[in-house]
């Protein structure tokens, strides 16, 4: 699957409101003073950087973009039938 599609099913799932952040991704943007609405914000705004393949849950998507001046990456990925977008971790790019 292409990138471009890869961030259209994802921010289409944003949109749609099916998705879920869990909480560890809320615990650690907590960490880094990043709210909901910035993990958010970049899935709708930001640049696919990496797709992880090597997991036997499916594909893990790396969506990077910038939040208060910060470089900010989202992990996550779809559940099995692809109808719910998974918010697995979000982090301050060092």
């Amino acid at each position: 699957m292409a990138g471009r599609d890869i961030l259209a099913r994802i921010r289409r799932a944003v949109r749609d409101g099916h998705y879920h952040i869990t909480d560890h991704a809320l615990e650690e943007a907590g960490t880094d003073n990043l709210l909901e609405e910035d993990i958010l914000g970049v899935l709708l705004a930001g640049a696919l950087d990496s797709v992880y393949t090597d997991e036997w849950r499916g594909p893990r998507f790396v969506v990077r973009g910038d939040i208060h001046e910060l470089e900010v990456d989202v992990v996550c990925r779809f559940l099995g039938d692809g109808t719910l977008l998974i918010i697995v971790t979000v982090y301050v790019v060092d």
